[in-house]
């Protein structure tokens, strides 16, 4: 039953977000409104932790941050490894 079910659901058609979580930090509603260009915001982590990949609100996998080496340099994340499971 479960294979004919399969069959019917292509998942390569099915989008999901993908959210990744880089740190956090806290600001009042004061410091939030006086931020200004080249101001820089330091977040609860150091880059050694990397980084948080989620579907929703659920941690799936753990990576780094990287560039793709193409002039561009866009942000990259390399993936170490799966969430542990609670």
């Amino acid at each position: 039953m479960m294979d004919d079910l399969s069959q019917l659901i292509d998942t390569n058609d099915i989008q999901v977000e993908v959210t990744i979580r880089i740190g956090k930090t806290r600001l009042t509603v004061g410091q939030l409104s006086a931020l200004r260009g080249n101001d820089v915001l330091t977040l609860d982590q150091s880059i050694a932790d990397g980084v948080e990949i989620c579907v929703g609100d659920k941690l799936i996998a753990r990576g780094e941050l990287a560039g793709d080496g193409t002039p561009e340099n866009r942000l990259c994340i390399r993936i170490i490894g799966a969430a542990e499971s609670p």
